[in-house]
């Protein structure tokens, strides 16, 4: 049965495969010493590092702006409406690309897509160009947010799911003290080389996040199996968005 095959699969603390051909078992899945009770551990701690990095290069966009770019504050408001507008659309490519790719596979590459950007910011100088890498850099960044979110959802009983949330929440408070980082970055060099820092940061986040290519299965309703709860892969991830708040540069993490 079900029930026994997801017994069988959790009894298994090796990582030996259970049977594929039985009806509703599934394959264990491991990174080196990593099990797939330890994504939700992962993701926040790859969300830790990327709210570190974000804190201290998106709170000072506008300022690289006006400063370095000399934009009036007019320029200002219009990139601030283009680039909630560009992420949506973002978000809508990772969905689609998720489905054949996998989801952590579709996240990962968007995700480091931002780092090769925040390099390119910190040393383009043509005007045109900086403004194209900046919309699509913010794009790559904050479309994989309603993807992470449908993972932990998938890994997270019903019952921790408030735990996991209150986490978040406090992974959010190294915002300001690395915004102050970022501040003393940009005030003893430039706010380019801040961008490079941050990129480095990120790389890092993609780094602690990678095991999860080897945890997550790449078909959603088989990880949401794990938890024995359907409402993740019953929700479109735009849905998930809308209810649960993307990650923008008015909202949390990675701007």
């Amino acid at each position: 049965s079900q029930d026994g095959g997801a017994d069988a699969a959790s009894a298994s603390g090796d990582g030996a495969e259970v049977n594929p051909g039985a009806a509703g078992n599934r394959q264990v899945r491991r990174f080196g010493p990593l099990r797939q009770r330890h994504v939700p551990i992962i993701l926040a701690l790859a969300d830790f590092v990327t709210c570190i990095g974000a804190g201290m290069t998106v709170k000072f966009f506008n300022l690289f702006f006006i400063q370095d770019q000399h934009f009036s504050p007019i320029q200002i408001c219009g990139l601030q409406t283009a680039y909630p507008l560009v992420i949506a659309v973002f978000m809508k490519f990772t969905e689609r690309l998720a489905k054949p790719l996998g989801r952590p596979q579709a996240s990962l590459l968007f995700f480091s897509s931002n780092v090769l950007c925040l390099f390119l910011l910190s040393q383009v100088r043509s005007l045109p160009i900086l403004l194209a890498v900046y919309l699509v850099r913010g794009g790559f960044a904050n479309s994989v947010y309603p993807i992470d979110r449908s993972i932990l959802m998938d890994f997270t009983p019903s019952s921790q799911r408030g735990r996991w949330n209150a986490v978040e929440s406090l992974t959010s408070m190294t915002w300001s003290g690395s915004a102050f980082v970022g501040g003393l970055l940009s005030d003893s060099h430039d706010y380019r080389f801040t961008f490079a820092i941050t990129a480095l940061v990120y790389a890092f986040a993609c780094l602690v996040y990678s095991p999860l290519l080897w945890l997550v299965p790449r078909r959603e309703g088989e990880a949401s199996a794990i938890t024995g709860d359907s409402c993740a892969r019953e929700v479109p991830l735009v849905d998930v968005a809308a209810s649960l708040g993307e990650r923008q540069e008015a909202g949390k993490v990675s701007g």
